[in-house]
Parts: structure tokens; sequence; C-alpha cells
């Protein structure tokens, strides 16, 4: 199973990818497509999240966890028996426990032998370096989606009454 998220993002199954991108192209990823509704969804985030306030509410089958610490975090990937799983990253959950990144990391790819995990993150840190570290993929956008360009036509002013008309096509 290939799921495309997003037009340059595509999800293996069976792997580990990592998302590090402005949240209104993660947030748009995950509106517009449809096709999460096929799948059985679970959306781990930490103790903030960014994203889950402007999901759209038509998922049927999402899940939603909060792992508040690194072992909840661990204990909720162990458990999930998903197709797709999203964690949003939350750099609060490793301040306390730093050196636990690695085992993360290991969960993070050991749950991604049953499904594709993908990892969020709006910005890059020490601890996100560290859990893409065993990754089959990462994505990093700068930028989020830009906005349609949008038509502006200026009112020319009307022509003068003294214009005249060549002959020849009157």
């Amino acid at each position: 199973m290939d799921f495309e998220l997003y037009p340059t993002i595509s999800l293996r199954s069976r792997s580990f990818n990592v998302l590090q991108a402005p949240r209104e192209l993660f947030i748009q990823a995950l509106n517009r497509n449809l096709d999460l509704q096929r799948y059985k969804v679970l959306y781990v985030c930490g103790n903030h999240s960014g994203i889950l306030s402007k999901l759209d509410r038509r998922f049927q089958d999402l899940e939603i966890r909060r792992a508040f610490t690194v072992f909840q975090l661990m204990t909720v990937l162990e458990e999930a028996r998903h197709s797709i799983i999203l964690v949003e990253h939350d750099p609060l959950l490793y301040e306390d426990a730093a050196e636990m990144t690695e085992y993360v990391s290991h969960a993070l790819s050991d749950a991604a032998k049953d499904a594709a995990v993908l990892l969020y993150s709006p910005g890059t840190d020490s601890f996100l370096e560290e859990l893409a570290r065993n990754a089959d993929r990462v994505w990093y956008f700068d930028e989020g989606p830009r906005a349609s360009p949008r038509l502006v036509t200026k009112a020319f002013p009307k022509a003068e009454k003294s214009q005249t008309t060549l002959e020849a096509f009157t």
C-alpha cells in the first residue's frame, strides 16, 4: 500500500517516515485527503497539539491517543493495530528524558513493521533529528502551501468622448 498524503509525500506501508513542515501544509494534507477514510488511522499527540483542533470532523476511523510521557508514547506505539499511525512530535516529552530518544526512535521503527508511521513536526530540534535517524524517509519543507494567485483587474478610465474611429472600420 502506498498512501499519498500530499502530492510530494507518499507513505509506504511498513515504513517509518518523518515530516517537518509548516502546520498549514500538514493540516491541509489531512483535511483534503479523502483516502484517509479508507484506513484505520491512529493520531498520537503529546501534551499540546496544534493540529487536532483544526482537523475536519469527517474522519470516521480516526482514533486519537495522547502520550504525556515518553513511556506512554512507547506503550501507545506498541499497542497500535492501525494501518496508518500519525505521531505529532512534542519536544517537551524529551526534556526530562533526552536519553530516551533512541528508544522512541526504535519504537517508531518497530511500529512501522505493521503500519505506515509518520512522525510530524512543525519545526526541527535536536530531539527530532535524533528520532529521524532510524527513519526510512524524511521530508523537510520550509514553506507551507501557497495561496492561489488572485487575478486583479485594474479599471481603466473610460475612453474620452473625443476619440474617433477610423472611417474604414465604421
